[in-house]
């Protein structure tokens, strides 16, 4: 294999100290974090200028943004198959690399681009014809249903770019590559930052502009994608040839990238229903739940950076059998990542307010937002903590207990609580949020506690 390849190996393998490795394989990834937590800051804000009120009386602005919160958790569960495979993908590839099976690890990234592009358009039949099925069973109606619908139809039309991506990113990272795809998608958010004001506003097409800014950046930084998936010195290419699927290998990939795709998606289900109780309290709590996840996502985009990184650290070191040096990626990963919340969370907290006020003038909308950046900001380090333990379990190739993580956090721990806090209390929106804040804290614990069952056995073989 190359030298720079071997380099990435190396450091992932044999240097000390981890954190620094993982530092400085997670910068890129932060970098292009950065510019995703930007462009969805960018999004909401230029939503929020969008003049004129509905037929219900309703702010324009405001139902926009409560008709893109609506069809969050419904894109995730079509984009959530896409990350579980490429879950599986960074994996097995990660191993095969780990234990210098290069030619191994080419042929299951054939496989796992050929799984995404069938996938891909797969799903976006299936987004476009169910959205407002959907969508009305959540309790949409009027102008945020239909809002709510037209987001969500152009966007499902960049489903197999997405997943094309996904795979591309699994092959890079699995080999230590991560500034390839830092560039190209920094390219596109770039692009998608520009085409979002000047489709929104000055075109003046709302929340149409919003989803179509978004498909147009991807389809442009496609072409750099295939191109690096065919030639590379940096990495491992790909062959589009339908003659290199293999049965033993897409089995291997479904079998630790199911478990991983359907925890995701079993769990975008439950935001639908999550969405749903909000969407009950009025577009207003449904709007400032939308602004309280892009203000948090300030906070947690570097967790997201390392998470990633120590999930190659892992996949690497149990396909080389060094155990412990993957256990102590999982760690120091932990300890950076609740370090970097309790920072992230001491700087957002005071200026929190001056935040909220850049997506909305709504009134009731921003105090509604206030009060849950407040709780969800406390909470944050649950999350990080969280954050990493998926990651063990995905790097490790043990999905099956990353399912069993997603699922009870939000289908055993989080909904119940707050269907309770609907029946038996009078707390209104606030009992969501404290729910949200209990799942997370039991959910660690859950995390913890599924962790010490991980062995670290390697998912590769001998010869496919």
């Amino acid at each position: 294999m190359n030298t720079i390849l071997d380099k990435k190996t190396e450091l992932i393998l044999y240097k000390d100290p981890i954190w620094k490795g993982i530092i400085y394989l997670s910068f890129p990834v932060f970098l292009v974090n950065i510019l995703k937590t930007l462009h969805d800051i960018v999004d909401g804000i230029f939503l929020g200028m969008v003049e004129g009120t509905t037929e219900a009386g309703t702010s324009l602005a405001t139902s926009m943004q409560s008709a893109v919160a609506l069809t969050w958790p419904i894109f995730f569960i079509f984009i959530s198959f896409g990350m579980g495979l490429s879950v599986a993908g960074n994996a097995l590839i990660g191993q095969y690399v780990g234990k210098g099976d290069y030619e191994t690890a080419k042929k299951y990234s054939n496989n796992t681009v050929f799984i995404a592009l069938f996938l891909g358009v797969l799903f976006t039949i299936a987004a476009f014809s169910l959205a407002p099925y959907i969508l009305k069973l959540m309790g949409a109606e009027g102008s945020d249903l239909t809002f709510a619908i037209t987001y969500l139809r152009i966007r499902s039309f960049e489903l197999p770019i997405l997943f094309l991506i996904f795979a591309f990113e699994a092959v890079r990272r699995a080999t230590g590559d991560t500034v390839t795809p830092v560039i190209i998608n920094a390219i596109g958010i770039v692009l998608n930052i520009i085409l979002t004001p000047l489709l929104v506003l000055t075109f003046n097409m709302g929340v149409t502009g919003a989803a179509l800014s978004t498909v147009l950046a991807h389809v442009a930084i496609t072409p750099a994608v295939i191109f690096f998936l065919l030639k590379s010195k940096k990495s491992l290419t790909v062959n589009f040839n339908i003659k290199h699927l293999n049965k033993t290998i897409v089995k291997d990939i479904f079998d630790i990238g199911i478990p991983a795709s359907a925890g995701q998606s079993i769990q975008a289900v439950g935001f639908v229903i999550l969405n749903s109780l909000i969407y009950a309290y009025g577009t207003n709590v449904s709007a400032a739940f939308f602004i309280g996840n892009r203000i948090s996502s300030l906070v947690m985009f570097p967790v997201s950076a390392v998470s990633s990184i120590v999930a190659i650290y892992i996949a690497q070191n149990v396909g080389a059998e060094n155990v412990p040096r993957a256990k102590k990626s999982v760690r120091q990963g932990i300890i950076m990542s609740v370090l970097m919340m309790v920072i992230g969370i001491s700087i957002l907290l005071p200026f929190s307010e001056i935040i909220v006020h850049l997506f909305s003038e709504d009134v009731l909308t921003i105090e509604h937002a206030k009060t849950y950046v407040f709780w969800i900001g406390i909470g944050l380090p649950l999350m990080a903590l969280f954050q990493v333990y998926l990651s063990a379990f995905q790097g490790s190739g043990e999905t099956k207990k990353s399912f069993v993580l997603a699922i009870t956090r939000l289908w055993i721990l989080r909904l119940p609580l707050i269907l309770l806090a609907n029946k038996y209390t009078d707390l209104g929106p606030m009992g969501i949020w404290y729910a949200m804040l209990i799942s997370n804290l039991l959910a660690a614990l859950v995390g913890a506690f599924l962790y010490s069952k991980v062995k670290f056995l390697p998912k590769t073989r001998k010869a496919v």
